[in-house]
């Protein structure tokens, strides 16, 4: 069974609300009624138009609750977009937490099921790579994260 799809406008609504630690029903109870005023104390970008995006998955048809339910990867991902979900859904910030080396990111740190889920959201596009790591034991990776080149007849 193939994973639900979503556009970065979509998904990035989805992540933000997670960020309000709120429950799965929760925050589809919120999407649904397009009130957001229970989380928005909670999430990390208050500024963003949620009944807009929620507008945008309607119009496209993005399966917007299965995705919360069951998981979803990203359509399309650009590097200022994987960016983003790193802050998201990880808390990680460029210059704080990685480095960004053309399309390229490095000497990111993530715990083994961190990557997963990393690796589960956006590996139509990008991979994550594990780099040697010199800490034995330790949980945390580092990792970067490489543009797939595909083939023209992949497109």
């Amino acid at each position: 069974m193939s994973k639900v799809q979503l556009s970065m406008p979509v998904a990035f609504l989805i992540e933000n609300l997670r960020t309000s630690g709120e429950p799965k029903d929760v925050i589809i109870e919120c999407i649904k009624k397009r009130d957001f005023s229970p989380l928005l104390d909670k999430v990390k970008e208050k500024t963003m138009d949620f009944k807009e995006r929620c507008q945008t998955a309607e119009d496209i048809g993005d399966e917007w609750e299965e995705a919360i339910r069951s998981g979803y990867e990203f359509k399309f991902l650009h590097i200022n977009g994987l960016k983003r979900l790193l802050h998201f859904r990880f808390d990680r910030t460029i210059d704080r937490d990685y480095e960004q080396d053309g399309i390229m990111l490095k000497n990111l740190h993530l715990d083994p099921i961190e990557m997963d889920t990393l690796q589960g959201l956006i590996g139509r596009q990008w991979q994550v790579i594990e780099e040697d790591n010199e800490e034995v034991g330790s949980v945390q990776r580092t990792v970067s994260i490489k543009l797939l080149y595909r083939n023209e007849e992949d497109f």
